[in-house]
């Protein structure tokens, strides 16, 4: 035999033990669930734990968060009801569009006051096809005056904080 053939030959008889020893490649999954199902007020370490979010992602799930004085029935507010200063009494009207945010998934808004006071929160889910997402404050009359936010989450990642004051009747752009 020619060494050409043997050499064609062990080649041959190599070329599937070099096959089975070769690293294995396996399809890539995307386990990671693009949906905010739940919302959590702390950060999940790493991207992969079923709520979690990627920052960046989560981010562009809500645009345009805005603050006022009322709400048009589109839950968006209107450019001369939007402002940061309001009386007790007034209620604090939040809107956020959420056109690019997956259906099912979950908005929080976490209400907070003076000295870091948290007042409350409220949870909603976005429906197919729902451009913007609206939320309320609960009855300010006894709010004291002073500095208060609102909190945006979507999965475990804050998107936003819209900043508003309680102040006298007089200062609240009335």
């Amino acid at each position: 035999m020619s060494s050409k053939k043997l050499l064609v030959l062990m080649l041959l008889l190599c070329l599937p033990l070099a096959v089975a020893c070769g690293p294995k490649e396996t399809a890539e999954t995307d386990d990671a669930d693009d949906t905010a199902t739940a919302t959590s007020e702390q950060e999940k370490a790493g991207v992969d734990q079923p709520g979690d979010l990627n920052p960046v992602e989560a981010q562009t799930m809500v645009d345009d968060v805005t603050i006022g004085k009322s709400m048009n029935p589109d839950n968006t507010i209107p450019a001369e009801a939007q402002g940061d200063d309001f009386a007790p009494g007034d209620t604090v009207h939040l809107s956020m569009e959420v056109g690019d945010t997956p259906a099912g998934s979950a908005v929080k808004v976490v209400w907070f006051g003076p000295n870091e006071t948290r007042i409350g929160d409220e949870t909603k889910t976005v429906t197919a096809g729902e451009k913007y997402l609206a939320f309320h404050s609960a009855d300010t009359a006894s709010w004291a005056k002073g500095d208060y936010r609102a909190e945006v989450w979507i999965g475990d990642e804050k998107v936003n904080q819209q900043e508003f004051n309680i102040v006298d009747n007089a200062d609240a752009g009335r």
